[in-house]
C-alpha cells in the first residue's frame, strides 16, 4: 500500500503543470500556411477558406467541413515575431516553465508540425504539443484550465483567432490569482500585405 501511494505521489509530481505556461496557437501564430478548408453547404456550394477566414466562421452544423490539407503542413512561413518568443522561453529553459503548442488540428499533423520547427532550428523535444482535433475554442479553454488546476499560475496565451482568445480571457474570472494573459496575433496579415508588394 505504501508503494502504491509514493508511486501515485511520483506521478502527481511528474505530471503537475509547471508554475509558468506558455502557449501557442500553429496556423497563422507560428507559421503562415497554404492548408485550406473545405465547405460544401447544405444546397451543395463549394466554398474554400483560408485559416484566417475560419476563424471568424460561424460553423454551420448542415455543412460539411473537409480539414485534410491540414494532416500536412504546406508551404509554411514562419512568423518571426513569433518564433522569437517561442526561442527566448526555449532558451530560457523548461525549469518550471511548459511551452505548448495547442492547435485545432489533428492528431496526424504532429509529424509534420514537429519536422518544420526543427527546420527552423527549435528543439521540439522541449515543447509540448496538444493536437485537439477540434476547433471549439472551449476545448482550448478548457485544456489550459487543466494546466491551471495542476498548477500553473502564469499563463501567456497567443492565437490568432479572436474566439480562442476570447474563451482563455474568460477563465480570468474563474481563476482570480492567476495571472492570464490572451494575445490576439495579427502577424499573418502582414505576411499576405508582404508577398501582394512583392508581386
Amino acid at each position: 500500500m505504501k508503494l502504491l501511494l509514493e508511486n501515485w505521489r511520483k506521478y502527481l509530481n511528474e505530471n503537475k503543470a509547471k508554475p509558468k505556461l506558455r502557449v501557442f496557437d500553429f496556423d497563422d501564430t507560428i507559421a503562415k500556411s497554404d492548408s485550406n478548408i473545405y465547405i460544401t453547404t447544405d444546397t451543395g456550394q463549394q466554398i474554400v477558406m483560408t485559416p484566417t477566414e475560419y476563424a471568424t466562421h460561424k460553423v454551420n452544423p448542415d455543412y460539411e467541413y473537409d480539414f485534410s490539407e491540414f494532416d500536412e503542413v504546406i508551404n509554411p512561413r514562419e512568423i518571426k515575431q513569433i518564433t522569437n518568443i517561442i526561442r527566448n522561453a526555449l532558451n530560457a529553459g523548461t525549469e518550471g516553465r511548459e511551452i505548448a503548442i495547442l492547435t485545432a488540428r489533428a492528431p496526424e499533423a504532429e509529424k509534420p508540425i514537429r519536422d518544420y520547427l526543427e527546420s527552423i532550428g527549435l528543439d521540439t523535444s522541449m515543447i509540448t504539443f496538444v493536437l485537439l482535433g477540434s476547433s471549439n475554442p472551449q476545448d482550448k479553454a478548457d485544456w489550459v484550465a487543466n494546466r491551471i488546476e495542476n498548477g500553473a499560475v502564469d499563463v501567456l496565451f497567443f492565437d490568432d483567432s479572436g474566439k480562442n482568445v476570447k474563451a482563455v480571457q474568460a477563465l480570468e474570472s474563474m481563476y482570480p490569482m492567476v495571472k492570464i494573459k490572451a494575445r490576439k496575433v495579427k502577424y499573418a496579415e502582414d505576411i499576405d500585405e508582404n508577398l501582394a508588394e512583392r508581386e
